[in-house]
């Protein structure tokens, strides 16, 4: 289980990806070819498919997974 300061820290990683995701269509192009890219960027494993889902890009190729964590 994460501490809270750790899902804080969670939390505005996958805030800044998002806003990135959605104002930078050359980085949201090359997370949809490469959702690994979102690890090298900070963003925990454990967080990767509630993520994708929620900026509509659960659907890309290259990656299953699933998350425990459903409250970013």
């Amino acid at each position: 289980m994460m501490k809270p300061d750790d899902l804080e820290q969670v939390r505005a990683i996958a805030r800044w990806l998002a806003e990135r995701i959605r104002t930078d269509p050359v980085f949201r192009e090359q997370v949809h070819e490469d959702p690994q890219l979102l690890l090298a960027e900070g963003l925990p494993e454990i967080v990767m498919a509630d993520f994708l889902s929620s900026t509509d890009l659960l659907d890309v190729s290259g990656y299953l997974g699933c998350s425990t964590i459903s409250s970013l």
